[in-house]
């Protein structure tokens, strides 16, 4: 009986490993991920300004498209905070005496939009949410490492007064996956 027990404890061990191996992380802790080198000024300001007209764009998309509540509710927040975000975002570049980049979506973010464009239903509210776990996953580290070492104090400024929007953006999305 012993052996029994024992056998049956390994191989649920061994399956459940096996289906947590199948799941995409949770974890949004900061410090749980590697850490990213402080960007340069410059590509913390072009990556920054496209990021955020990925999530206002992609997110208007969802209003036009999902049929969810919860999807419609977190787009609607992302669309208020990325623009109340990209009217600071201009005054911390105007601040810093920098150019405003051009707004323009990077060709992942062109590509995911062409992607979200041709989905409907489920398989939309899906993949919008799963673009918008990337999209700030990637966008924190990036603020965290430039608010840690960035090299132009208003910029860095504005990526510590950004973080904490940003990670409760990416708890939110977290749970909605």
């Amino acid at each position: 009986m012993t052996r029994l027990a024992v056998a049956l404890l390994i191989a649920m061990g061994a399956a459940s490993t096996a289906t947590f191996a199948a799941d995409p992380p949770t974890n949004t802790n900061i410090a749980a991920r590697p850490m990213m080198p402080a960007p340069s000024t410059e590509v913390f300001v072009n990556k920054a300004a496209a990021g955020n007209l990925f999530e206002i764009e992609s997110s208007k998309l969802a209003l036009s498209k999902t049929t969810s509540a919860k999807v419609r509710m977190f787009a609607n927040e992302m669309v208020k905070a990325h623009s109340e975000a990209a009217a600071k975002f201009k005054q911390a570049v105007g601040d810093a005496r920098l150019k405003m980049p051009a707004e323009a979506l990077e060709t992942p973010q062109q590509t995911a939009m062409v992607d979200l464009k041709a989905e409907e239903g489920p398989t939309f509210d899906r993949d919008y949410i799963n673009q918008q776990y990337k999209a700030h996953v990637m966008t924190v580290d990036m603020f965290q490492a430039y608010a840690d070492a960035g090299d132009n104090p208003r910029l860095t400024r504005f990526a510590q007064e950004m973080l904490p929007i940003l990670k409760t953006h990416l708890d939110r999305v977290t749970r909605l996956r």
